[in-house]
C-alpha cells in the first residue's frame, strides 16, 4: 500500500475529511488530494505535519497495515470474520445472503427506473 493510501485510510478512520486535513495543513483541498493520490512527492517535513494532524507518528503512517489496525480495534468482529472464512458452510450461506441482497437492490433499482419513467411521461402530459 502506498503512502498516500495509508494517509487516506488513517484520515478516514479518524473521521476527517480532505477539507479538514487541507485546512489543518494550510493548503488547498486539491493539493491535499494529490498527496492521497500519490501525485506529488511528499517531503519528510510534510509527512511529519500530516502525522501531527492525524495524532500519530510518521512510523505509524509508514507501517500502517489495515488488517492489523482492524484486528486491534475490532478483535471480536475480526475473530468472527476469521471464523466465518474458516467455516465453508457459513461462508456459502453468507455469499448466498449477499447475492440475495444484490438481487433485491437490482429489483428496486428497476422499479425506481420504471417509476421515474412514469413520472416523466406524466409530467409531459
Amino acid at each position: 500500500m502506498d503512502i498516500g493510501t495509508k494517509i487516506r485510510k488513517m484520515r478516514e478512520a479518524k473521521g476527517l475529511s480532505q477539507e479538514n486535513m487541507a485546512h489543518e495543513l494550510n493548503m488547498t483541498q486539491a493539493g491535499y488530494g494529490k498527496i492521497e493520490r500519490n501525485e506529488v512527492s511528499l517531503k519528510y517535513s510534510s509527512l511529519v505535519r500530516i502525522a501531527e494532524v492525524l495524532e500519530t507518528s510518521v512510523e505509524n503512517i509508514i507501517g500502517y497495515d489495515e488488517k492489523v489496525v482492524f484486528s486491534n480495534i475490532y478483535p471480536k468482529i475480526s475473530n468472527q470474520i476469521n471464523n466465518l472464512i474458516l467455516d465453508p458452510e457459513l461462508k456459502k450461506l453468507y455469499e448466498e445472503k449477499v447475492k440475495l441482497q444484490q438481487d433485491k437492490i437490482a429489483l428496486l433499482e428497476e422499479k425506481i427506473a420504471l417509476l421515474e419513467e412514469k413520472l416523466r411521461s406524466f409530467s409531459l402530459s
